[in-house]
């Protein structure tokens, strides 16, 4: 019974946490807006804040070089998911890697590096030094990113490029980096939803129906057991 009572405290919890520790607390139909951070690449550092909320922001990298953000413009989340909507301008390799359907997958190797970037243990990258030696890392990565994602040529010789095809592992999915499909805020359109802007990179906030998912397994499993003891 001691058991039992104690697995479903614990089934509580997990319904009523709506997100796991490092996740980003966004969801489609947020409001997002950018301030700029160090890199002059036309790419991140962006700092992107939700909601207007100033306690809820993270820091991002861009993953398309033809679509576009600035830091006056408010900005609302279409969808987020692990890949980019296809740059209808087109992008460097014709269309993306390996783009179908309007959707471009991101790589592992993007989702590891920025990975290790959020967890602060992206080898090679200056978190604490001076403006000049932190943006010359963001250059770094963010162009990594897009060589990546074959937005622009691959540079071999990129630190963060090599580092991610040296340590990638080849299971590595691209897990809980996701991708923010952001469009231009319109008070006129449907959904709020205007012309597409540039994709971002996220932590993926678990969904509730998946907690909820969980859950309900749980309380089968124990419910079965105790059912069983009782036999």
């Amino acid at each position: 019974m001691r058991t039992l009572r104690h697995s479903i405290v614990l089934i509580a919890m997990l319904l009523v946490v709506p997100v796991v520790a490092g996740a980003d607390p966004i969801a489609a139909g947020d409001v997002v807006k950018f301030s700029d951070l160090p890199g002059n690449t036309g790419g991140g550092e962006f700092k992107l804040t939700v909601n207007g909320n100033a306690a809820d922001w993270f820091i991002t990298f861009c993953l398309q070089k033809t679509e576009y953000m600035d830091f006056t413009s408010t900005f609302i989340v279409g969808s987020i998911n692990n890949y980019t909507l296809t740059d209808p301008n087109g992008s460097f390799a014709s269309g993306g890697r390996g783009g179908v359907g309007g959707q471009d997958p991101i790589s592992s190797q993007t989702a590891w590096l920025y990975t290790q970037f959020r967890n602060g243990t992206l080898s090679g990258y200056d978190f604490n030094g001076t403006f000049a030696q932190r943006q010359a890392s963001a250059n770094a990565l963010q162009h990594a990113f897009w060589g990546l994602e074959d937005e622009e040529a691959l540079d071999a010789n990129n630190y963060f490029v090599k580092l991610a095809k040296q340590y990638t592992p080849s299971d590595f999915g691209t897990g809980k980096v996701q991708v923010l499909n952001l469009f231009r805020y319109s008070s006129t359109a449907p959904g709020h939803i205007g012309a597409e802007a540039q994709d971002q990179l996220t932590i993926k906030t678990p969904e509730p129906s998946t907690l909820a998912l969980l859950g309900t397994g749980l309380v089968g499993i124990f419910a079965r057991r105790r059912r069983s003891s009782r036999a």
